[in-house]
């Protein structure tokens, strides 16, 4: 599988307590909102630009002119002066601002149609909006005729009403006279008639004529390119559909969307070492083991020791990996290691007690000594008491060290600094009193003198120094030169920064002294692909331990 794939599903798998969250309380939001939603109403009003519609044969520029002014009247349609002219003339419930929001308008593709749509939750006010704002689009467009333009269409009106009712009174007249003319007998009477007939006749052609020419007069003044009529009033359309589950869906979505973004943001400005990858690259050094997060911040610290507590865990382990790492190279002879960090808090003390917990189990005798006489913290993690420890010992002259020559035995001082535990094989020398110059007395032949002294004697097989954070003070450094120690450095998976471990391992480098690996703390398991392997393997482990049966 491809190592960026590999990646992306660890980052995954370490989010995605926060990806469901984020869809959960998301989409919960949706739903919530969605099922208090009221209905919403629209109605729809439509007008028309220009009055080619009415001419037998349009020209395409009226056309194209209706297409392009009523991109303009949708503009103006949602314009402030418009909804506050519809509000003030129809009294309507909203205010200009409010109109405007719940109003909308679009041209009807290819066509010079506008559509002007009103939504609202009472059907009968959407109506009422839809059309104060065609009306006051019409009243507030330059396309209503001049006063000048009015007057003449409506004298032309009152000359077409007053010749109609003329032709009509003509027609009339005309009907008699002819009829009279069928009656007539003598020749006088009906050249009379004739006459009367022909005169009749050219008035009703000159009415006709004449309005005829009002008619063409009005329908010019009327026929207009920039003109607006309403052709549809507003109805009502019905209630907007709306889907609570595709709403709460949708939020769900967005939410593990904005999650997946925060979880990348995170991920991107987060430089902190969280992988052996990582651990190689910038120190390019091994990693002995991979110790994943265990415990709770309110253990004390002998909850901590949990190679003792718990000894079957995969975090116990993951211990014993680390001290079969560190004792290989050794063949079984005698060893000495200086456990430190890069910086505090990274858990040196918990991994050097646990390892030399699963030291002792193992068979060898182990003397743990803590030499951080700044933070000492080994006599906590045993429940010890610390009146006396390397301090004092440090405090005795070279000659009383060599006062007595049985190898098994020390001087009586030196035994009350020795603590038995509770672990067979482990000893434990706790830091004693805290000095005011614990650099140099770790650094002195006096400490040189006392390791030898362990070194050379029989029962006492492996040596682990939990010694200060390198870039805090110089103590481990000094005492790692001093006594030619290799080191194990201690990282915090998500707190350790890739500088300070590359700093450290060059401030050892510098001093010549061996970095045997890198510890790998509070790694948060589902971030590794083993895991499984783990889990399966202690799944049945504990089923046996409890005397279950099972198939693998």
């Amino acid at each position: 599988m491809d190592l960026e794939l590999v990646q992306y599903i660890r980052l995954f798998r370490r989010w995605s307590w926060l990806i469901i969250l984020g869809a959960f309380l998301s989409g919960g939001a949706a739903y919530l909102q969605a099922s208090r939603q009221v209905d919403v109403y629209r109605a729809q009003a439509v007008l028309s630009v220009g009055t080619y519609l009415q001419a037998s044969n349009p020209s395409g520029t009226e056309i194209y002119t209706g297409q392009a002014l009523a991109q303009n009247y949708v503009v103006l349609a949602r314009s402030y002066s418009v909804a506050q002219a519809a509000v003030e003339q129809n009294n309507l419930p909203v205010s200009a601002g409010g109109l405007r929001g719940s109003i909308s308008a679009g041209v009807i593709e290819g066509t010079t149609f506008i559509q002007i749509t009103a939504s609202s939750t009472d059907p009968l006010l959407a109506v009422e909006m839809a059309n104060a704002v065609a009306e006051q689009l019409i009243v507030q467009s330059p396309t209503n005729l001049t006063p000048q333009q009015q007057a003449q269409i409506d004298l032309a009106n009152a000359e077409i009403s007053r010749l109609t009712q003329q032709l009509d009174e003509t027609r009339q007249r005309l009907s008699e006279v002819e009829d009279q003319m069928s009656r007539a007998t003598d020749s006088d009477s009906l050249a009379q008639l004739s006459g009367q007939r022909d005169t009749l006749i050219s008035q009703i052609n000159e009415a006709s004529n004449n309005i005829a020419q009002f008619s063409d007069s009005i329908t010019r003044l009327q026929q207009r390119t920039n003109s607006l009529e309403i052709i549809e009033p507003a109805r009502n359309m019905g209630a907007l559909p709306h889907s609570t589950f595709n709403t709460a869906l949708l939020g769900a979505i967005v939410g593990a969307a904005l999650a997946i973004v925060l979880a990348l943001a995170v991920e991107y400005l987060d430089d902190t070492i969280r992988s052996p990858e990582q651990v190689a690259s910038v120190a390019g050094a091994p990693t002995l083991a991979i110790i994943p997060r265990f415990g709770k911040p309110r253990d004390s610290a002998p909850q901590r020791l949990i190679a003792y507590r718990d000894p079957g865990s995969p975090v116990s382990e993951e211990y014993r990996t680390l001290r079969t790492n560190l004792m290989f190279s050794t063949n079984g002879n005698k060893a000495a290691f200086l456990v430190t960090s890069p910086g505090p808090s990274e858990g040196k003390t918990v991994t050097a007690c646990n390892l030399a917990i699963t030291m002792a189990t193992a068979g060898w005798r182990v003397l743990l000594i803590d030499a951080d006489m700044r933070r000492p913290m080994v006599h906590e993690m045993f429940g010890l008491d610390n009146q006396v420890g390397l301090s004092t010992l440090l405090s005795l002259s070279p000659h009383e060290i060599a006062a007595d020559n049985d190898p098994y035995a020390f001087p009586a001082q030196v035994a009350d600094c020795i603590h038995p535990t509770e672990i067979p094989g482990l000893n434990v020398i706790t830091s004693g009193y805290i000095p005011l110059n614990p650099t140099e007395i770790l650094g002195s032949a006096s400490m040189q003198a006392w390791f030898d002294r362990f070194r050379a004697t029989p029962t006492i097989d492996v040596v682990i120094f939990d010694t200060p954070p390198v870039m805090v003070a110089a103590d481990s450094a000094v005492l790692g030169s001093a006594l030619n120690l290799p080191a194990v450095l201690i990282l915090q998976a998500g707190q350790t920064r890739p500088m300070a471990l590359k700093r450290a391992k060059e401030r050892l480098d510098a001093l010549d002294i061996a970095v045997k690996g890198v510890v790998l703390n509070a790694v948060t398991r589902r971030d590794q692909s083993y895991s499984y392997g783990y889990d399966y393997y202690y799944y049945y482990y504990y089923r046996a331990e409890k005397g279950q049966s099972s198939q693998k």
